[in-house]
């Protein structure tokens, strides 16, 4: 991988819940805009705007799956400015509303435990 884009990749880790600047990210790493745009494309598969939102629908949802923060609060967190936006987005992404996906991560989780508690017995 490009030394640049692992940079870039290292700054929009650390840097996770700000909104991104492409011209920032490029004056960062030495490159243009549209430069960094075709070399992180080609080298990740991706574009940086799919890039940033996957990577905080993913920390959105180990966040729905693991607290009990309000969603509106889990959204802003993440970088999304609009609740409705992020509803959108991660439905879109994940097939399910926030809501519902946390839901069923609680019910999965009660399972989970339903069941060891059973093999416990079982022992």
């Amino acid at each position: 991988m490009d030394r640049r884009i692992r940079r870039v990749v290292e700054l929009l880790a650390a840097e996770s819940h700000a909104s991104v600047q492409l011209e920032e990210l490029a004056r960062r790493v030495g490159l243009g805009v549209s430069r960094l745009e075709h070399l992180f494309k080609s080298n990740m598969n991706i574009s940086i705007r799919d890039f940033v939102r996957e990577r905080r629908l993913a920390r959105a949802a180990e966040l729905l799956a693991t607290s009990e923060e309000r969603i509106s609060v889990i959204s802003l967190r993440i970088g999304f400015a609009d609740v409705s936006n992020f509803n959108h987005a991660f439905k879109k992404h994940f097939g399910m509303a926030p809501r519902a996906y946390r839901d069923r991560a609680h019910d999965n989780e009660v399972s989970t435990l339903d069941q060891e508690k059973a093999e416990e017995t079982k022992s």
